[in-house]
């Protein structure tokens, strides 16, 4: 949702005649045919100063060999969007004497690595502070590097990640690890405490991820957890343990510029199996669907949908409220069996290039889950915010948000300044 790009091209009808290699395709408006259209023969790159061309060659090789038309142009330009790394994108072109194009790109990059401060406020479990060094464009290929610390009175965590970019053919891995000291609470859906186990936690994972074409992704990855509780009577499930597990996911998506919103179409499947000490055997199996349309330039419909369900698992593998893509209920509830969705709007109320967006939004929610007594839950409400995000940063900046649970008549409010994850 990153800012405004202006494209610059004159028509490239190919019933028209192709100028010669000299002539300038610029002009204050581009007019391209729905279909057809000249062939791309290059894609050129101006205004790279981190990022390197060779990455960004790789990426969009695709588009060598296609023609130049509205829809291609539409998918190129939302392909660098969604790469984050670019405040604004301008295109021109140019005929070559073979009558193919040659795409030239200007574009502004943004500021990917800082030492970032991280603060946050939940109704349901207070205040959190931190900082991270964060590098959103590491080698300049789009690879992620992130190391931190997370402070709250019932938690404290470090936490370090690295992530290389896959591309079509060119597979790429993530490799994280973290250890805390924390305080797990349960709660149910009155926010009632059933259980809290403090505990030393160490966890570490690494997967191979695949970009297989402009909209299927796929990643496989094995993890392990340490889990040591300082207090193994509090619960049966509160055993001392290291549990080993294989994991796969798959992500189709696909993403739109408008100018305005990078929306975004997908469907995302997940399964884990895991083992631990006592030979515990654990699986599980996750869904989302997300489907964002505009309305307007600066209004668009926001679907999110989630379930998951974890077979034979202990208290401490249950899903998060975030499964079920939902925020009516308390941050500590969890559940074995979870499903929810939201829809609502989401509106620009202001937009700057050389600033950034503002947008505020509105969703209704339900879910249904399984509590800790077995009976079945279902509440809906709404939940309403704001997000603020500069367009010269590859990071969030502000968001907050207050959601209603109609069923409970119970508030919950959040909000962050920094990273959000």
């Amino acid at each position: 949702m990153m800012m405004s790009s202006v494209a610059h091209s004159q028509n490239l009808n190919p019933s028209e005649s192709a100028p010669s290699q000299d002539a300038s395709l610029s002009a204050p408006s581009e007019s391209l045919p729905n279909q057809n259209g000249p062939v791309i023969s290059k894609i050129s790159f101006i205004g790279l100063k981190r990022t390197k061309e060779s990455f960004l060659q790789d990426s969009l090789k695709s588009y060598i060999g296609k023609r130049y038309n509205s829809k291609s142009k539409s998918n190129l330009e939302s392909d660098l969007q969604a790469m984050n790394l670019f405040s604004s994108i301008e295109f021109s072109s140019s005929f070559t004497d073979g009558g193919t194009v040659e795409l030239n790109i200007n574009v502004k990059e943004k500021i990917a690595f800082i030492p970032l401060p991280f603060a946050m406020y939940s109704s349901s479990t207070g205040f959190m502070v931190g900082g991270f060094v964060m590098d959103m464009n590491a080698g300049g290929q789009k690879d992620m590097f992130v190391t931190g610390l997370l402070w709250s009175p019932n938690n404290t965590m470090v936490l370090g990640l690295y992530s290389h970019a896959p591309r079509i053919g060119a597979p790429g891995f993530r490799v994280h690890a973290s250890a805390s000291k924390q305080n797990a609470f349960f709660r149910n859906a009155e926010g009632d405490e059933l259980l809290k186990i403090e505990n030393f936690n160490a966890g570490l994972g690494t997967a191979i991820l695949f970009k297989l074409d402009r909209y299927n992704n796929l990643d496989c990855g094995l993890t392990y957890q340490g889990f040591f509780p300082y207090d193994t009577d509090v619960h049966p499930d509160a055993y001392r343990r290291n549990k080993f597990g294989a994991n796969t996911g798959w992500k189709i998506s696909d993403q739109n510029w408008n100018g305005v919103f990078l929306s975004e179409t997908s469907f995302g499947l997940n399964g884990g199996l895991y083992i631990d000490t006592k030979a515990h055997l654990t699986e599980s199996l996750s869904a989302s669907v997300k489907v964002q349309q505009p309305l307007i330039p600066k209004l668009r419909l926001n679907v999110l949908s989630g379930a998951g369900i974890v077979f034979n698992g202990l208290i401490t593998d249950n899903l998060q409220k975030g499964t079920a893509c939902v925020t009516i209920l308390d941050d500590k509830f969890s559940s074995p069996k979870i499903a929810g969705a939201a829809s609502g709007l989401e509106f620009a109320v202001f937009q700057h290039r050389k600033i950034g967006t503002i947008s505020i939004y509105g969703n209704y929610e339900f879910v249904f889950a399984q509590e800790f007594d077995d009976s079945l839950l279902f509440c809906q409400g709404f939940n309403v915010g704001s997000k603020v995000y500069l367009s010269g940063l590859a990071f969030p900046a502000v968001s907050m948000g207050l959601a209603y649970n109609a069923t409970k008549n119970k508030f919950y409010f959040a909000g962050s300044f920094g990273v959000s994850f």
